[in-house]
């Protein structure tokens, strides 16, 4: 049975100190925590950040690679299994400069909005799957 869904949105906080590895495991972690519960899971793609150095953006841009890579895996699994799959939300096309405060890190009202919708949009479309799932 099913016990729900949950949005895994990662920050950037600590990418630079951190690394690709531990923030890559990190994430993936809590899925898996959220998955032996039965939960669908969505991990969100890290947020560019208008106000970041080089370094970030390549290791922002390789995490999300390897998130991606890793929930498609899981999804195979799972719908090999009859398991609860999961989800990568890819936010790159969607977040642009103009959702941002004027600090570059945060996001403003119009990307909260966006990023708000994409999450209801994913929300909306797992719930049919699961109400299918019953009949």
């Amino acid at each position: 049975m099913n016990e729900g869904m949950v949005i895994v949105q990662a920050g950037g906080n600590g990418l630079l100190e951190n690394g690709r590895e531990a923030t890559v495991n990190a994430i993936m972690k809590v899925v898996a925590r959220k998955r032996k519960k039965n939960v669908r899971v969505a991990v969100t793609s890290l947020l560019r950040r208008l106000a970041c150095n080089e370094e970030y953006e390549r290791l922002r841009k390789e995490v999300n690679r390897d998130l991606h890579e890793k929930i498609l895996a899981i999804k195979m699994e799972s719908k090999r299994n009859g398991e609860v799959g999961s989800s990568f939300l890819d936010m790159d096309d969607l977040i642009q400069a103009g959702c941002f405060l004027v600090d570059g890190v945060h996001l403003s009202q119009e990307g909260e909005t966006k990023l708000s919708q994409r999450f209801i949009r994913w929300i909306r479309a797992t719930h049919l799957l699961m109400e299918g799932r019953m009949d």
